[in-house]
């Protein structure tokens, strides 16, 4: 028979265990002798491999895990893949005529098929050395770029006590929850339009979070500093997914991103989840939590159409500037397969002028809009027809988006964008719960029609510029909203 090592090693020590009435008149000279022996096999079986510890794999609610016998060490990885199916109908923005002072705005309807992989992530997560040592990580091959936006999530996060917690990298924003529950966990094919318009994205940074209250999470805090990198010149809100350099640059100029928000669960944990997923039995239980964030957004911009604009000749910064203040308000509902979502969303931007400009009196007689307020709300309600399996919603959104005079105009009739309106109805078919299901949704959306100024965001459905009037066509009152009808089915994979 082949014995290993160890068993070389085993035999020997039980051997030398034997010999104790060999020295049962020198207990002390036995201890020893013990001790020493132990500490030889040990070094024999560090030396043959033997001393790590075993590596276990196995199925995780459908995800592949893997981690030794101490927890020590875990590894969970997940593919996530959306293939989906639209079709936009355009309604609206058309001519009643040559003579129609709309016609050269007229866009007479763009409607579109498209076949799409909306989303294709590879997810990992787990701890490395301790437990409180964990690590998330999805690269997303979806997103555009030339690579420097595949790093969707990468953050470490020291979780030695469940109250706090220190978290440093990159991650969603913490404002709004449907922003924060992941793409895979929607009811709706996709995020709704007031999202699109308000939520903040990811950024990089370093961020504390935690829970206090137990099985019960009274309070659920994230706190933390981002970087603050504007979408664009007319677009007020974070985007600081793809790679920045140490360098001098206007791309992050000193600016740095606050953000906060609070949860209460007060009867129990509501899942990170649009929907209430629980069996029939489990979901008697009624569970709500109400959530408040704010993100603060500081820099420097360059949009002439909202301030003249000059830059210093030594440093290259601007001399004007924003600040904007996002806060949001949510509340979440779950109870016998009934989901009720809603969320309010404000957001002010207030100009300034830096050096010279300072005092120059820029915004008198109309010319340039001091400031701009925006604000949304949305209300989503769902319900499980067959538990865990078949659910049908309902979704209702809408933005007020502020308009502003320019050049001394005698009314408010620019803009960043559209005041918006969502109506949509949703369908899902769960076969294994998220990890393989298929959703078909259908909207309408209205867009109202205003002159769009340089740097303006796209409209949020079609993907490209808001449809922009001319003066003559808000004075005469002309086909001013733009009307999009929208069905999409989608299938969903994760493993």
């Amino acid at each position: 028979m082949k014995l290993t090592l160890m068993s070389w090693a085993v035999l020997f020590l039980v051997c030398m265990s034997g010999c104790q009435s060999a020295y049962a008149g020198e207990p002390g000279q036995l201890e020893s002798e013990l001790a020493r022996l132990r500490t030889e096999v040990d070094a024999l079986r560090e030396g043959a491999g033997e001393g790590d510890p075993a590596l276990t794999t196995r199925l995780k609610k459908g995800l592949f895990t893997w981690s030794t016998e101490d927890g020590k060490f875990s590894l969970e990885m997940n593919f996530r893949t959306q293939v989906r199916v639209t079709y936009n109908d355009e309604r609206g923005a058309n001519a009643e005529g040559p003579s129609d002072p709309n016609s050269a705005n007229a866009s007479n309807g763009r409607d579109f098929w498209n076949f799409r992989i909306r989303r294709a992530k590879l997810s990992f997560k787990g701890n490395i050395f301790e437990k409180e040592f964990k690590y998330y990580i999805t690269l997303a091959f979806t997103n555009g770029g030339a690579g420097s936006e595949i790093a969707e999530v990468a953050y470490f996060q020291w979780a030695r006590f469940k109250e706090f917690n220190v978290n440093a990298g990159q991650e969603l924003i913490p404002a709004n929850w449907e922003q924060l529950v992941s793409s895979g966990r929607q009811q709706f094919v996709d995020r709704s339009l007031v999202n699109a318009t308000f939520q903040q994205s990811r950024g990089k940074g370093l961020w504390f979070s935690g829970s206090i209250g137990g099985d019960t999470p009274w309070i659920r805090y994230w706190a933390g500093v981002f970087n603050g990198v504007l979408r664009s010149s007319g677009d007020f809100r974070n985007n600081d997914q793809a790679l920045t350099n140490d360098t001098f640059s206007q791309t992050v100029d000193a600016e740095l991103m606050p953000a906060l928000r609070v949860e209460t669960h007060p009867l129990g944990e509501v899942a990170q989840d649009m929907v209430d997923y629980r069996d029939r039995e489990a979901s008697k239980k009624v569970l709500f939590s109400i959530g408040a964030a704010m993100n603060w957004l500081i820099s420097r911009m360059n949009n002439a159409a909202l301030r003249p604009v000059n830059a210093s000749a030594g440093s290259g910064r601007f001399d004007t500037g924003q600040d904007t203040l996002h806060v949001v308000l949510d509340g979440h509902l779950r109870w016998f397969g009934l989901s009720v979502n809603v969320e309010w969303h404000y957001r002010h931007t207030e100009f300034h002028n830096f050096g010279p400009k300072q005092g120059n009196r820029i915004t008198a007689n109309r010319n340039r809009p001091g400031d701009l307020t925006d604000t949304g709300f949305s209300l989503m309600v769902g319900f499980f027809i067959l538990p865990k399996q078949f659910d049908v919603a309902v979704r209702f959104g809408m933005v007020d988006a502020d308009e502003f005079w320019l050049s001394g105009s005698t009314s408010k009739q620019s803009g960043l964008a559209p005041d918006t309106s969502e109506f949509g109805l949703a369908l899902g078919y769960y076969v294994a719960g998220h990890n393989l299901k298929i959703q078909a949704d259908f909207c309408y959306y209205t867009f109202q029609q205003v002159l769009y100024i340089a740097g303006a965001p796209n409209n949020p459905v079609t993907g490209v510029a808001n449809d922009s009037r001319s003066a003559s066509s808000i004075a005469n009152d002309n086909s001013d909203y733009l009307n999009v009808w929208q069905f999409r089915v989608q299938l969903q994979w994760i493993f």
